[in-house]
């Protein structure tokens, strides 16, 4: 472990762990991290990670996994064995009190918004020290886990198109570095997709893209699920997702057989502040890839958006859905919108 702030990128390799889930906050840590020292014993082999589940809040905390890396197998009261997957992340070593680490997280995310790459909707926290005495004296790596959108991109080429289109959509990618700027990811990105747009359908193009999106909080989708099992009325499940809101869409409505959903801006004070309509696209946009060159990026790029609204509808209606981009950015839009076609037995 390094003894600065600098933001560093890792890549993370798989680790055995003994988890377990709480709902809570920092606060509840010291207590759960002594049990669980107390069931791992001599197996145990690094410091805590906690893995933060955001999209799960509310006035009480949020969804945190709690893991301490283990050397083998063993069993405990309310733990569960299991292998924290292989990631990339951005990290940097924040040292103080947890009350002050917003600041830390503000630099990781700009470092690593400045190359273009998206954020995963859960982050890890490595606990050398957590200090409730002298909290000053508190030592916690921030991992920010870069979402794979590359590696999705790439797997879904092949899948759907084949390996040669893959490979011709991939070549203006291929120079790229974690740490090249963002201003040359975009430019690839973007002639990326204009070879793809040049050599597939544009179905073929939500196949691709639709698989590329932040994964939604899965631990979401079943209260929906079950609330549209128990009532069969799809009016009553968007009341429900309007008045929670959270990672649940907030502009929402339905017209016979569709379900319109709208994104609202990103950053609501600059969209607000924005004067021209450059500036307001830029403030309303969601993803560091296309951020600063949403003029030039390929309409094709937001069935990515799309991807969002179908992992949460097509996992409480439990079978595939028809998406359709009403509105988009990169399509010269102030606004994104998806169409939603409810399944004809819930109509």
């Amino acid at each position: 472990m390094g003894d600065d702030s600098e933001v560093r990128y890792k890549a993370l390799e798989e680790i055995l762990v003994a988890q377990t889930r709480i709902h809570g906050t920092i606060k509840d840590l010291p207590h759960e991290f002594e049990r669980l020292y107390k069931i791992v014993g001599t197996h145990r082999t690094g410091s805590p990670i906690v893995v933060n589940h955001w999209g799960v809040s509310d006035e009480n905390g949020h969804d945190m996994d709690v893991c301490i890396p283990i050397d083998e197998p063993i069993e405990g009261e309310r733990i569960t064995i299991t292998k924290l997957p292989a990631k990339e992340a951005m990290t940097s070593v924040h040292k103080g009190p947890y009350s002050e680490i917003g600041d830390a997280y503000r630099k990781v995310s700009q470092y690593t918004y400045e190359r273009g790459h998206p954020i995963a909707e859960s982050t890890r926290e490595v606990f050398h020290n957590l200090d409730a005495t002298s909290p000053e004296e508190s030592v916690i790596e921030i991992q920010s886990i870069l979402h794979d959108w590359m590696s999705r991109f790439a797997s879904q080429l092949e899948s759907v198109l084949g390996p040669e289109i893959r490979a011709k959509v991939l070549e203006p990618m291929n120079h790229l570095a974690v740490d090249s700027p963002s201003t040359d990811r975009q430019s690839a990105i973007c002639n990326s997709l204009k070879i793809l747009e040049d050599n597939s359908t544009s179905h073929q193009q939500y196949e691709v893209l639709s698989h590329c999106a932040h994964v939604f909080p899965v631990e979401l989708i079943p209260p929906m699920r079950d609330l549209l099992k128990s009532t069969r009325n799809v009016d009553t499940v968007i009341e429900a997702m309007i008045s929670k809101g959270g990672y649940y869409p907030k502009l929402l409505r339905r017209e016979g057989n569709i379900i319109y959903s709208e994104k609202g801006p990103a950053n609501p004070t600059a969209h607000e502040a924005a004067v021209t309509a450059k500036d307001k696209r830029k403030a309303y946009c969601f993803c560091p890839l296309i951020r600063n060159c949403i003029e030039e990026t390929p309409g094709a790029f937001c069935n990515c958006a799309a991807g969002w609204p179908k992992q949460l509808w097509e996992g409480i209606f439990e079978k595939p859905l028809k998406i359709e981009i009403i509105q988009s950015l990169t399509r010269g839009d102030d606004t994104c919108e998806f169409a939603i076609h409810i399944p004809s037995d819930f109509i």
